[in-house]
């Protein structure tokens, strides 16, 4: 009977093993790896648009109207200041001769203005100045002017003297609420007519 060598045996099985050992690995990285395309088909699939993506302002911004000579428009009898819309973000109206805001839809609005006033040179004042500054709404539920924003403060009767006016709050109105700026029609020939007056009302 013939005998098998036990050093034979040993190696003749150590082979298989080390055989084995490396077909499940190139079984195992197969399985794990994916072609591009459909990498990018699972990213793509995993990525989701974002819900509470917080939407664009709406927004109305007004400085003051000028002709076409560039300088400032008279303003109406009644005080009541025209405007230019010069930027405009949403379904905003400048209406009745450019005096009246006309805001798009119910909700919380924040109201920025800013009146800037200049003494000049050769000063047409001899006393100081009052310089009252309403802004006031009429709606469909209360069809009434009403002020619903109001200041003032005092300017000294010097020259080169400057002083501005401002007023911010945030205010709830209605779809096709109007607004308008009214002044004291004294006070107008020392408006700064740049862009350092003007009306801003957004949409919060």
């Amino acid at each position: 009977m013939k005998r098998h060598d036990p050093g034979l045996r040993c190696a003749t099985g150590f082979l298989i093993l080390m055989l084995w050992l490396h077909a499940s690995l190139r079984f195992t990285q197969a399985s794990t790896i994916q072609e591009p395309n459909d990498f990018q088909a699972v990213t793509q699939q995993s990525v989701q648009p974002r819900k509470n993506v917080r939407r664009a302002w709406e927004i109305a911004h007004l400085l003051t109207a000028r002709g076409k000579d560039g300088k400032v428009v008279p303003l109406q009898e009644d005080g009541i200041y025209i405007w230019w819309l010069y930027h405009t973000r949403g379904k905003f109206k400048l209406e009745d001769n450019s005096t009246t805001l006309v805001v798009p839809k119910n909700g919380l609005y924040l109201v920025n203005l800013k009146m800037y006033y200049n003494i000049p040179n050769n000063p047409m004042c001899n006393q100081m100045l009052f310089l009252k500054t309403n802004i006031e709404q009429y709606r469909s539920s209360y069809p009434k002017w009403t002020e619903v924003i109001k200041g003032g403060d005092t300017m000294q009767c010097v020259h080169d003297w400057q002083q501005s006016v401002t007023l911010s709050q945030v205010v709830r109105f209605e779809k096709g609420t109007m607004l308008r700026v009214v002044i004291d029609k004294k006070n107008y020939p020392f408006i700064i007519g740049d862009d350092s007056t003007y009306l801003s009302v957004t949409l919060l």
